[in-house]
């Protein structure tokens, strides 16, 4: 499904460029990542969508602040998930709201039971300590599930 969209030749481009890191991300199926809101500003995320809207891929923010009460069945992420013809890239804010495991834990099975190879998630930070909660505590649902997002400047 992805394959559509991605380039065959990934040396194109040069090692260490935005254009490079996207295409590799899908290519090999980097699927989570998480950066800082304050190191991945506005023009890289307007960068990175540009990359990735020229593959044909679409992109989108989700505000975890936004879930309504059923979000379970009905929100932004299940639509994105059930529609897998269409790739997307998904910028995630509002992080705080994942120290809830109930919501944390849905994320996680949503985002490793479902068909999710069409998405790329980036979980967009406010500080180490939101980090290390989320992501490097080992009770946490998400514990150990992304990599640093890779902020390359033009």
């Amino acid at each position: 499904m992805t394959s559509q969209v991605l380039s065959p030749d990934i040396d194109q481009w040069p090692t260490g460029s935005s254009e490079r890191f996207i295409h590799s991300c899908w290519q090999l199926n980097m699927m989570r990542f998480h950066a800082f809101s304050h190191e991945c500003g506005c023009d890289i995320r307007e960068m990175y969508d540009n990359i990735n809207h020229r593959m044909g891929i679409k992109t989108t923010y989700m505000d975890l602040l936004c879930l309504e009460d059923d979000y379970r069945n009905k929100s932004q992420l299940m639509e994105i998930v059930r529609n897998n013809k269409q790739p997307t890239w998904l910028w995630v804010t509002n992080c705080e709201v994942l120290l809830d495991t109930a919501i944390a834990g849905w994320l996680r099975s949503i985002l490793t039971t479902y068909y999710t190879e069409h998405i790329r998630v980036t979980f967009l930070l406010d500080s180490q300590q939101q980090y290390r909660e989320v992501f490097r505590r080992y009770s946490a649902p998400l514990y150990s599930s992304t990599m640093a997002l890779e902020l390359c400047h033009r």
